[in-house]
């Protein structure tokens, strides 16, 4: 079963979700009760014996790591240590990525596998910074099953999510919420089950396979098939949390009036992005001008935006349609960098009403390429 995909799923969440609106009309504190839901739409979900017991495997690991180095990080403070346990995290995510080499390896391939494996790095790395000094079992259990948002995203950060999960909500704040989070979920069916399928029958799947004009129409209905596609799916999970009292955060913010490509990837999955930011290529920048590896500053952004956006398109998949993809917006980020800091006017061009709109012009066009890529029409 998919997750916001069939008429079971959201028999499963109205199931699920009534109780929680009621209790959280009430008052009631919600978080025993989204980790039971948790559970059980997880049972569902994972159909399956096989899919249940490596799902209870990945988070007996992802678990055993993050509380195993809470207690090391105190004794040892060497990164390197830090390196130990974070491949160790990863190992799930890299056997999977690897299937598409190793057929055999696909039977370890579990839903949400890359997005729950972000989520537990980001414990262990705030582990080492020093941010997380203790864990509840409870409350990492959630944050690390999260159901919402186990599949599609957006992906949360342990601290704030156990914020949201400690700070009590009144019934007027609730219901605010609550409502919120209820348009959430049917705009978000709106953009995913209507538009996105429309585009796909009525536009995608009427277009030859070959052609220059069938390919140029391909690349404008691929991408507006993603946007409500991705957007919807996004828009739904955020609206299921919100009933459960976690706030998660948005997951696009109008991307395609974005004047330049780095704004653009400050409005699109911003949670994978703005993840990729602070934990890839600010401390990659940062290590690269301690040990002077490059030495000049600039050297390094270039190259950290180039490795970041290549693990981007490595986190989706490591075939080739995914790793140009990853490359072509690593070039389009490192070339962004060098407009933004050698030609200055380029800055006062973006505030620039009328060439405002020629630059976002140009950067649906690169971004729509880019997806063009990642389809996997091209190759």
């Amino acid at each position: 079963m998919t997750p916001y995909n069939g008429l079971p799923f959201f028999c499963i969440l109205v199931i699920v979700l009534l109780p929680a609106a009621i209790l959280g009309h009430f008052g009631k504190r919600l978080r025993l009760y989204g980790l039971l839901a948790t559970m059980l739409v997880l049972l569902a979900v994972f159909e399956g014996w096989t899919a249940k017991l490596l799902l209870l495997l990945f988070w007996a690991l992802q678990t055993a790591l993050c509380f195993s180095y809470l207690a090391v990080r105190k004794r040892c403070e060497q990164r390197w240590m830090l390196w130990i346990f974070l491949l160790a995290s990863l190992a799930p995510l890299l056997l999977v990525k690897l299937a598409v080499f190793v057929p055999r390896l696909l039977f370890l391939a579990i839903l949400g596998v890359s997005y729950m494996t972000f989520r537990a790095v980001q414990v262990l790395i705030e582990i080492y910074d020093g941010h997380i000094k203790a864990l509840n079992l409870l409350d990492f259990s959630y944050f690390l099953l999260f159901f919402p948002s186990v599949s599609s995203g957006p992906i949360d950060r342990y601290r704030r999510f156990s914020d949201d999960l400690a700070k009590p909500l009144e019934r007027d704040a609730y219901d605010r919420l609550a409502l919120e989070g209820f348009w959430k979920l049917m705009t978000g069916a709106l953009y995913s089950f209507v538009v996105g399928n429309l585009i796909w029958q009525y536009w995608l799947e009427a277009l030859p396979q070959s052609g220059f004009g069938a390919t140029v129409g391909y690349m404008y209905g691929y991408t507006l098939f993603m946007f409500f596609n991705f957007a919807g799916y996004s828009r739904m999970a955020i609206g299921s949390a919100y009933l459960l009292g976690v706030k998660l955060p948005e997951n696009f913010n109008l991307p395609f009036l974005s004047r330049d490509m780095k704004d653009f990837w400050s409005r699109w999955h911003i949670s994978l992005s703005t993840w990729l930011r602070d934990y890839v290529y600010t401390r990659f920048c940062t290590q690269a001008l301690r040990k002077k590896w490059f030495g000049g500053g600039r050297a390094s952004s270039y190259l950290g935006y180039f490795l970041t956006m290549l693990l981007m398109g490595a986190w989706h998949g490591l075939t080739p349609a995914y790793l140009i993809y990853g490359a072509y917006h690593g070039v389009l980020m490192s070339l962004n960098e060098v407009l933004d800091t050698k030609w200055k006017r380029f800055r006062k061009l973006k505030k620039n009403n009328a060439v405002s709109i020629l630059l976002i012009f140009i950067t649906f066009h690169l971004f729509s390429f880019g997806l063009l890529i990642f389809s996997g029409r091209l190759l």
